[in-house]
């Protein structure tokens, strides 16, 4: 049988509906390479993006005042199975996105690793691991929006150095509608 709510209580439902959908959630993208330069991601059992191949990535432990780099490393570690340090990464992109398939607004920090691997990552709950050639990922089950910033921004070896984005509501299936609000560097700066 549904819930009915009337009065205070439908204002809570509301106000917690709303609280939902705009509230924001911060995590992590991990672009590793093997060491024949094959790009390393996961195909995910959970949402957001369900049977998709995608990077690496996971949540930042806000309650603990965990940074994005301390985030990444972590990630690296349990999801991977990789000890990084900070000299490891490169954050080289940021990205908002608004209410990414309907769970919330997202800040992401996206981050290249230097470590490259020499093999495959066990499967984790998470997913199965794969790895691919860079022109491979144009025809993979990728969300159209992570494929569009992993080859425009992060793997792209003439992108600038660091990128910041913005991906309005519907941007996950139309890449086109991302916004580059902030460009800076060049990528040769990393080397």
């Amino acid at each position: 049988m549904p819930l009915t709510v009337s009065g205070n209580k439908q204002r809570i439902v509301e106000s917690e509906s709303l609280y939902l959908k705009n509230r924001y959630r911060i995590g992590v993208l991990l672009y590793f390479r093997r060491e024949d330069g094959r790009i390393l991601l996961i195909r995910r059992t959970k949402r957001p993006n369900r049977g998709m191949w995608c990077a690496i990535g996971g949540k930042l432990e806000m309650e603990t005042g965990e940074s994005p780099f301390e985030c990444a490393i972590r990630e690296a570690y349990e999801e991977v199975g990789v000890t990084l340090t900070e000299s490891d990464l490169s954050m080289r992109c940021m990205l908002s996105e608004e209410n990414y398939e309907g769970t919330g607004h997202w800040l992401m920090f996206l981050f290249e690793i230097h470590r490259r691997l020499a093999s495959l990552p066990e499967a984790i709950d998470e997913g199965e691991f794969g790895f691919f050639e860079l022109e491979d990922l144009a025809g993979l089950g990728m969300p159209p929006l992570d494929r569009s910033v992993a080859l425009g921004r992060i793997l792209n070896p003439d992108a600038a150095s660091f990128s910041v984005l913005k991906a309005v509501e519907g941007v996950e299936n139309d890449p086109d509608l991302l916004e580059v609000t902030q460009v800076v560097g060049t990528r040769n700066a990393l080397r």
